[in-house]
């Protein structure tokens, strides 16, 4: 087991401990002004609501058992609770990254086959794929519980998760394989939503346009943007731990120091995504404040203004099942996903 500094002992449970608090807050947050508000509770927001989940349960659970673990140095190694927060950190990671999935294709048919977007991303279907998403999570960690790798204790940072070493097979033919196919799905999802996009920009620019044409709502294309936002920050904080997973193989706890920053790294896309989603969207910020008044300035809820009673109404009409809104060449003109 690797040996620790005074230094380590107090920095590392203080920076974990640091990121489960702006994580919990910030997904906190994201969950109750969706859930709260009306115009909030959409399919789009479905998805994203279950990355908060997913990410509130990562941070929540592992920032402090790894906090304390490190702060003992090691001491929590043979404690029950260090392989439950190996698992279920494990399972809210796979669960981000399907939900990634699915936000991606679902956007993709959103613009690329608008008339079938209804059809195959109805509310009933959208709550399906969700649930199970959850149910190939937990298929995609039950080898390491069968002894397919060594969930629990990672002798190298002295945090819960699982032993690197130990699990270096899982993380190669399950792990590995797994995060190739999502990232290529989402790849080509955004790909020919860049390429649709592209397309009806230049046909809105022509000189002849026709009538029939809809432009593509920008409250959809702000959407998109935000969601490959999340997307692109959440390989940046993932990239450093699968790399230094697969050195650490080789090179054992000598780069420890190096492992360390890229899971404190890893560990901040569970604080990441509240900021751009917030950060990313109108409607979000404008909820959030209304949640703040309400609770913080005398529990009344602000009527809306004018602008925001026009803004609501759009948003429902957007949300009506109606496959074929327009013609074939068109995008459907729908602000609430």
């Amino acid at each position: 087991m690797a040996n620790t500094s005074r230094l380590e002992r107090d920095l590392v449970p203080a920076t974990f401990s640091l990121l489960t608090l702006f994580g919990v807050v910030g997904n906190l947050l994201v969950i109750l002004v969706i859930l709260q508000s009306r115009r909030l509770r959409t399919r789009l927001n479905l998805f994203i609501v279950n990355i908060a989940v997913s990410d509130l349960i990562f941070t929540a659970l592992y920032g402090p058992v790894s906090a304390v673990s490190v702060a003992r140095s090691g001491g929590l190694r043979d404690h029950a609770v260090c392989v439950v927060t190996g698992i279920v950190g494990l399972l809210s990671c796979y669960e981000s990254v399907l939900s990634a999935v699915l936000i991606a294709v679902s956007r993709c048919v959103r613009i690329t086959r608008s008339h079938r977007y209804d059809e195959l991303f109805s509310r009933k279907r959208c709550a399906l794929l969700v649930s199970v998403s959850w149910v190939v999570a937990f298929l995609l960690t039950t080898p390491l519980l069968s002894g397919f790798g060594k969930p629990g204790f990672n002798p190298i940072l002295l945090t819960c998760d699982y032993d690197i070493l130990a699990s270096f097979n899982y993380i190669v033919s399950i792990v590995l394989p797994l995060a190739i196919i999502c990232n290529v799905i989402i790849i080509v999802s955004y790909a020919l939503i860049y390429h649709k996009v592209k397309a009806s920009s230049t046909r809105m620019r022509g000189k002849r346009t026709n009538s029939k044409e809809k432009k593509i709502p920008p409250i959809v294309l702000s959407q998109i943007k935000n969601m490959a936002a999340i997307y692109i920050a959440f390989n940046i904080c993932v990239a450093p731990e699968v790399l230094m997973g697969i050195v650490t193989h080789k090179t054992g706890d000598s780069m420890r120091l190096l492992n360390l920053v890229a899971r404190i790294v890893f560990t901040c896309n569970s604080c990441v995504n509240p900021i751009i989603y917030t950060a990313g969207n109108k409607e979000f910020r404008t909820e959030l404040k209304t949640l703040w008044e309400y609770v913080f300035h005398g529990g009344q809820k602000r009527e809306p203004n004018v602008v925001e009673r026009i803004s609501m109404k759009t948003l429902s009409l957007g949300e009506q099942d109606t496959p074929q809104r327009f013609s074939s060449n068109s995008i459907v003109q729908e602000t609430r996903l």
